[in-house]
Parts: structure tokens; C-alpha cells; sequence
């Protein structure tokens, strides 16, 4: 009997740090910059009337900086954004958020949308791929 309640902790036991190393590992990866892709969707870039104004994060909106307005990834992330029409590419800095009722994906700065090059169209197919979270 004894034999088995030993066998019996040792096997609880393990097994918790086993679960226990992996979550932390997860957590670990989570915050690497291993670079995974998140989403396509729809683009647009910033009004220049918005320039000077806060964003959400409490920065001012700057429209020669490379930065980007996405409803859920932290404030900070790193993104890499892929125009899919002409394949440009730029990396971004989340620092602002969506309107709620908006369908796009992203907004991005007007530097980033010249570099993107979709500044006359306003609207492009984008895919972002998350670099680093904030």
C-alpha cells in the first residue's frame, strides 16, 4: 500500500511540473519575437486631420512615424504589414485603436501607407505578421 501511494505522488508530482514547465515555456514563446502571422484583411491609413491629436495610448499621432491602430493586439506591438496587391512591406508600432464599429483589420500612419504604397487608393489587402508584443 505504501509502495502505491508513493508511486502514486511521484506520478502526481511529475506530472504537475511537467504542466507546469510547458505552461511556462508557452509564456515564454508568447513573448518572443518569433515572427507568426496573425491575419489579412483591409487597410486604411490616418486622416491628416488627426495629426497632433492622442492616440489611446496617450502618445500624440504622428504622421511621418511608422505606427498603427489595431482593436486587440497590445499597445507596443511590433507588426510587419504586407500590402498583397504590390507585396511593400513596413514594420509598425501599435499605438492606437480602432473604432469600434470599423471592419478594417488596420489603420496605419500616412508614412506607412506611402511606404505600403496605397496612399491614392486609401484601402489595400494587408497581411500582418506580429514581430514582437508590446
Amino acid at each position: 500500500m505504501r509502495k502505491r501511494n508513493r508511486w502514486l505522488v511521484k506520478a502526481i508530482l511529475s506530472a504537475s511540473l511537467m504542466s507546469f514547465f510547458s505552461i511556462s515555456l508557452a509564456k515564454v514563446d508568447h513573448k518572443q519575437a518569433h515572427v507568426q502571422s496573425l491575419k489579412a484583411g483591409i487597410a486604411s491609413f490616418y486622416n491628416d486631420k488627426y495629426h497632433g491629436r492622442a492616440t489611446t495610448s496617450g502618445e500624440t499621432y504622428d504622421k511621418n512615424a511608422l505606427t498603427a491602430a489595431h482593436n486587440k493586439l497590445p499597445m507596443g506591438t511590433r507588426l510587419r504589414v504586407t500590402n498583397l496587391k504590390n507585396n511593400r512591406s513596413v514594420v509598425v508600432r501599435v499605438n492606437d485603436r480602432l473604432h469600434a464599429p470599423n471592419k478594417r483589420l488596420i489603420d496605419v500612419s500616412k508614412k506607412a501607407a506611402k511606404e505600403l504604397g496605397f496612399l491614392t487608393a486609401g484601402l489595400t489587402k494587408v497581411k500582418i505578421e506580429i514581430l514582437s508584443i508590446g
